[in-house]
């Protein structure tokens, strides 16, 4: 367990200890009591700063690995952008024919915008993935402009760009249920 989720345990233990010591001195005491408003507003304010830590708990869990994966989802398109530039001067400096820059300009484009790309907490397990995807289909676009495999697999580098664009760019899942209701009426 890294140290930041055991510390982050550990808070969340010592909150619950808290409020169970709060409810233990709230139950000693008599609703007729002077101390039994304050303890119980002291209890209240305990559960709600549990209840608020509990929320946040899964975010600043995940904090961490999302960082590493917005660490490596950005140098994997920085990286692709330079094998990018590397391949086009690669196919020019072997004298290949300037026809293969119709497919070798938009792949460096498009691991440009790729830059872009924002990492949050809800999908960086899936932009780590779509990164693993992009050096697979960079890979292809390497063994086809330098002759390595037959130029059909163009068509297979076409479809893995529009995959990979799609999936990289954030699309509101409300959008569908919207449309569907609109449909109603």
């Amino acid at each position: 367990m890294a140290e930041g989720e055991r510390q982050l345990r550990e808070q969340h233990q010592a909150m619950i200890r808290d409020l169970g010591d709060r409810h233990t001195r709230i139950k000693q005491c008599g609703p007729d009591d002077a101390v039994f408003d304050e303890q119980y507003d002291q209890l209240v304010a305990c559960a709600e700063r549990l209840l608020e830590f509990e929320r946040m708990l899964p975010a600043r869990l995940a904090q961490p690995k999302r960082e590493r994966a917005d660490r490596v989802v950005k140098w994997s398109w920085r990286g692709q952008t330079a094998v990018a530039v590397a391949l086009i001067a690669a196919v020019l400096a072997l004298g290949h024919t300037a026809w293969w820059l119709v497919l070798l300009i938009p792949h460096l484009l498009g691991t440009l915008m790729g830059w872009s790309v924002t990492v949050t907490a809800e999908r960086y397990r899936e932009q780590r993935a779509i990164v693993i995807g992009l050096h697979v289909l960079c890979l292809l676009v390497v063994l086809v402009a330098l002759g390595v495999i037959s130029a059909w697999w163009i068509v297979a580098v076409l479809v893995g760009w529009v995959a990979v664009g799609a999936a990289s760019v954030d699309v509101k899942s409300d959008l569908p249920r919207f449309v569907i209701a609109r449909s109603w009426y």
